[in-house]
């Protein structure tokens, strides 16, 4: 037996079962900015930069932790992205559900509202990626000159 859609949204019977989005794979991904380093620096060198980063009172250690932190900046507002993207994909589903009465689902402004705080989160996230790709090569350059 199907277990009948809730009209209130969010109400609906769940079940223990993790959801999957359709069209995604099970494996876990790891964050844009911290992903960007390893891609960039390799393995050892993002080790490298971690060991840095403690190095407090050095030129190098700062640049390492500014470098870090823009990355947490960076993961941080993807996450937001992903939050605020999964909110609109649901509000959308309700308003497709063939299941629900249209009466309880509101459609005034719901793409101009949610359209607009989807382009600022996407240009505040490409504008983090674009800081931290500079701050990673002014840190690369401050490797290469020290021979570290």
């Amino acid at each position: 037996m199907t277990e009948r859609a809730s009209r209130i949204r969010g109400t609906a019977a769940r079940t223990n079962a993790p959801t999957v989005p359709p069209g995604s794979d099970s494996t876990p991904r790891r964050a844009p900015g911290h992903e960007a380093l390893r891609t960039a620096l390799g393995e050892d060198g993002y080790r490298r930069l971690v060991r840095q980063r403690h190095e407090r009172g050095t030129a190098l250690g700062e640049l390492a932790d500014l470098v870090l932190n823009s990355a947490a900046e960076a993961d941080r507002l993807h996450g937001k992205l992903r939050r605020h993207a999964a909110h609109v994909r649901d509000r959308l589903a309700d308003l497709f559900n063939p299941h629900l009465d249209p009466a309880f689902v509101s459609v005034t402004g719901l793409l101009q509202n949610t359209g607009h705080t989807t382009d600022l989160h996407v240009a505040r996230f490409a504008q983090q990626m674009n800081q931290l790709t500079q701050v990673l090569d002014s840190y690369q350059a401050a490797v290469r000159r020290t021979g570290l």
